[in-house]
């Protein structure tokens, strides 16, 4: 004879947060439609019940098969039956079978999930080496993302995960595998390359521009039309260790409107780059950065001025410069600090 379950082991997809979501959308299926009309009991009350048991099931199933196309397989499927139960509800509001309220409720537990089987069919989809059939990237596998830009009109590669929560301006663009945490808040017309990691509370302002493969972690805030070149680092941590926790002693770093930080850099925490400064490619910052200043080298060095359009500034014996794009002029003052002129 079998044991009696002591109910402490569960299996991987009962650990699965997606799953968990499923399971109390079902719940919430089978509440409501017990309450569905007796000639209903055999049209949408088994549609409705059928197709939220099957999320579930095809979810329980996609996590014990042992290939990741299997897996995605299974997520698409399981997608599939939450569209349905999306479609199903919205007839049963129609038909007046649910109240507005009621609808509300479901239509919000229903993005949500979602939301959470796209960013794990996303996770799957990375680790699949062969093409996946057409329709495992058609229009329904979007969905979620699309019902965001159009709310939001902000573009999401479908690679890329939003934790719920994180804030995204309108026009703002992130590309493929970049992963935004629930904190972060982004601007506007901001644009976000390939592989970049933004932390929580970290904040991004209007117009700033994110190269390729960088990490933003907690303690950075980037004002209006900041340029982040390819691979710069950040760090939040002076003297970090694997195993001494630090999270409570993050520290800040400011970089400030129009500021350029060039290619490999690596910007140490607790440092302001100050306005219009200009951060040579392979710069390691270890100090405040001025203004306008042009920095280089291990570590940083000033070596002149930099203007708002990004030419070298060269100042004459009254200590006054032109941007020979702009025309813009600046004032060298006391202090070792540039004025822009109005």
């Amino acid at each position: 004879m079998y044991k009696k379950s002591t109910g402490s082991y569960r299996f991987y997809f009962e650990k699965l947060e997606v799953w968990q979501l499923s399971i109390q959308l079902s719940k919430a299926v089978y509440t409501l439609t017990r309450k569905f009309p007796d000639e209903e009991k055999f049209g949408l009350c088994s549609q409705l019940q059928r197709a939220s048991v099957s999320i579930s099931s095809n979810l329980a199933e996609g996590s014990t098969r042992s290939t990741k196309k299997d897996q995605v397989r299974f997520t698409s499927i399981a997608f599939s039956s939450l569209m349905e139960v999306a479609s199903q509800l919205y007839l049963s509001k129609e038909l007046a079978y649910l109240s507005a309220s009621s609808y509300d409720e479901l239509r919000l537990q229903i993005e949500q999930l979602a939301k959470k089987m796209n960013n794990l069919r996303r996770s799957q989809l990375n680790h699949v080496k062969e093409p996946m059939e057409e329709y495992h990237t058609s229009n329904s596998e979007h969905l979620f993302t699309h019902l965001q830009n159009e709310q939001s009109s902000f573009f999401i590669h479908p690679s890329t995960t939003i934790d719920e929560g994180a804030q995204i301006g309108k026009g703002t663009k992130i590309w493929h595998f970049s992963h935004i945490m629930s904190k972060a808040i982004i601007g506007e017309n901001c644009t976000l390359g390939q592989n970049v990691f933004i932390a929580d509370n970290v904040v991004l302002g209007n117009n700033v521009k994110v190269q390729n493969n960088v990490s933003i972690y907690t303690g950075v805030i980037c004002e209006d039309e900041v340029f982040l070149g390819p691979s710069v680092v950040f760090t939040n941590v002076i003297n970090p260790r694997s195993a001494v926790n630090r999270k409570t002693e993050f520290k800040k770093t400011i970089v400030r409107k129009g500021a350029t930080i060039g290619a490999n850099a690596t910007i140490i925490c607790g440092n302001e780059i100050g306005q219009y400064a200009f951060v040579g490619a392979g710069t390691v910052v270890t100090k405040n950065v001025a203004s306008y200043a042009l920095v280089v080298g291990n570590p940083a060095e000033q070596i002149g001025w930099m203007s708002e359009y990004g030419h070298r500034l060269d100042f004459d014996k009254k200590g006054k410069a032109i941007c020979p794009e702009s025309g813009d002029k600046f004032l060298l003052v006391k202090n070792n600090a540039v004025q822009k002129i109005i």
